[in-house]
């Protein structure tokens, strides 16, 4: 198994050469608001190894809603929610030559909350990463974040088809559910990113414990964990004291 361990974004007060020295990941949102210069990426790619810093795609592929800032990438009424317009198109390629420019080992792209699994978002899916958000124009790994009514296993059934790795939080899980959905999924990759919503503090050492057991358990595979947690630094680093014993 080929693991990495990291968190959404450096967390506040870390300094990032610390960071790069105790995990080995970081989803960075740095183009996901709008353009950056080529000298962000050049110094991001002192930081951290080839391969250690996934880039989440700009929102103007992914949401309708802006996030804040001054400097967003061009949008309208067209865009977003994995629609394709000429507007989104233009930002396919900054984010293959930061992809290169960091050697990113993947992008990910974030749904909305709300985008439910419905037949017109699943075609809608389908043509967006066949047409437009295609491995040979991203130039790496594709993952894929489903929004919160997504079925575990249909998710991951559905990213296969596409040929994307598929994003979960198996901390979140069903009340009274007796079968872990997270358990056996069938994929050559999976990306767990885990949010701890709702949740302030620490996460539980017997939760850390339960989430080591799940990754343990697939074995031949390439895992990502990215930690977007309320102390997601403490939280990430606690799970690899304990995976290193």
């Amino acid at each position: 198994m080929t693991l990495r361990v990291g968190t959404v974004d450096v967390p506040a007060r870390v300094d990032r050469e610390r960071y790069f020295r105790e995990l080995t990941y970081l989803e960075l949102s740095a183009l996901y608001a709008g353009p950056q210069k080529p000298s962000t990426f050049a110094k991001w790619k002192e930081l951290g190894e080839p391969g250690t810093i996934g880039l989440v795609a700009p929102f103007v592929l992914t949401h309708r809603k802006p996030p804040p800032g001054a400097k967003l990438w061009a949008h309208d009424a067209s865009t977003g929610d994995f629609r394709i317009s000429a507007i989104a198109a233009e930002s396919i390629a900054p984010l293959a030559e930061a992809v290169a420019a960091i050697e990113a080992p993947c992008v990910v792209f974030r749904s909305p909350d709300a985008f439910s699994p419905s037949a017109a978002n699943r075609d809608q899916l389908t043509k967006f990463f066949g047409e437009l958000a295609t491995a040979e124009a991203i130039g790496t790994q594709r993952v894929w974040v489903p929004g919160g009514l997504w079925e575990p296993r249909a998710a991951v059934k559905f990213a296969n088809e596409l040929g994307l790795t598929c994003a979960l939080d198996p901390l979140v899980q069903e009340p009274g559910a007796t079968d872990d959905p997270y358990e056996g999924l069938e994929a050559s990759s999976l990306y767990f990113r885990i949010e701890s919503a709702g949740r302030a503090g620490m996460i539980r050492n017997e939760r850390l414990e339960d989430l080591a057991a799940l990754v343990e358990s697939y074995e031949g595979i390439q895992l990502t964990v990215a930690f977007n947690s309320p102390e997601r630094w403490q939280d990430a680093r606690n799970f690899v004291k304990l995976l290193n014993g």
